[in-house]
């Protein structure tokens, strides 16, 4: 009786052990490992860190239900549960595999710095979702070749049925694998309109102004029109602010001034590469301007409308203090004979 009592003690503890040390894996070191990954840029145990989780729980259960649970459950209950228990199992191996491709994908896309598009994550999951219920169906013994060959007969008309979609699908797809545009990118399209790519959806590619408008645009569109992306081969990008002085002015004296301002609008102003040496290059006179550019540089697209600003306001501030003058206003009087 003593020794039964020892051994039902011992078996608790190790049952307890070994929930305690599924939770601890589960949920302190696990995560840590996760962390750990994504801050050196470890895809591969980064995308297996997040699949394992609730891993390590079921399959402490799944150990504790195997090899404990002899003193405490029948042998004719164990072999009732065991078709339920062996699905459960190959449900819980089907799930870590969808999930750690999943992730392997929506990882790289994170630390490419490339954002989330929603076709990718969709079709990913589609995918899943087919392999975890194909799974269920062969467990039970459902044959997969009839449902697949009345899948295959019907595929004409719901190709016919759903031309559009279709279309718009597989040209998403066409515009992810191009890497045409990814989200994050500034864009601006034949049509006129630009603006950030936000996300990359199974029909539509949606598009956030700078005034924080979104534009959808159906992806068969999306594919047909001359894009210009401001963000490639590099987000940075050259700005020009065209001044003017008067045709009298000290061109030498007006050159150096302009570059002194621009050097400090650019060390300055936020968003603004303030390594770059800015430029100065007149362009065009007339009899009561001479005209010129100067040439600084942005990080992306959005930041040359505060850095355009900024140069003319402080151009002009200092242009007035030196005294140089600005071009003359000719108006042209006519009298009535």
């Amino acid at each position: 009786m003593m020794t039964t009592e020892i051994n039902d003690t011992a078996t608790i503890a190790l049952i307890a052990f070994t929930l305690l040390a599924g939770l601890i894996l589960d949920w302190l070191v696990r995560p840590r490992v996760r962390r750990w990954a994504n801050a050196r840029h470890r895809i591969v145990i980064e995308s297996i860190a997040i699949a394992l989780g609730g891993q390590f729980t079921f399959w402490s259960l799944v150990f504790t239900l195997r090899f404990f649970s002899g003193p405490f459950i029948d042998t004719a209950t164990l072999a009732a549960w065991q078709p339920a228990f062996d699905l459960a199992v190959v449900l819980a191996i089907t799930v870590f595999v969808v999930r750690l491709i999943i992730n392997l994908i929506d990882t790289y896309l994170r630390h490419r710095q490339i954002g989330n598009i929603s076709l990718i994550n969709n079709l990913l999951r589609g995918l899943g979702a087919l392999a975890i219920g194909g799974t269920l169906l062969v467990s039970y013994g459902v044959p997969l070749g009839p449902l697949l060959t009345v899948i295959a007969g019907s595929s004409l008309g719901l190709t016919l049925a759903l031309r559009e979609p279709l279309a718009n699908f597989f040209a998403g797809v066409q515009i992810i694998a191009s890497n045409r545009v990814r989200p994050g990118d500034f864009i601006r399209l034949s049509t006129g309109e630009e603006g950030i790519v936000t996300d990359i959806r199974w029909s539509d590619t949606y598009i956030r102004q700078l005034a924080n408008n979104i534009i959808i645009i159906p992806n068969s569109q999306m594919i047909t029109q001359i894009v210009t992306n401001f963000s490639r081969p590099e987000p940075e990008l050259a700005v020009l602010v065209d001044f003017s002085v008067g045709s009298n002015a000290d061109l030498a004296r007006t050159e150096e001034l302009v570059l002194e301002v621009a050097r400090t609008v650019l060390a300055e102003t936020p968003g603004s590469v303030s390594t770059f040496e800015p430029l100065v290059r007149f362009n065009a006179m007339d009899t009561a301007s001479v005209r010129f550019t100067v040439v600084l540089r942005g990080q992306s697209f959005a930041d040359q409308f505060l850095l355009r600003h900024e140069m003319i306001k402080r151009l002009h501030e200092r242009l007035r203090i030196e005294g140089i003058s600005l071009p003359a206003q000719i108006v042209h009087v006519r009298s009535n004979p």
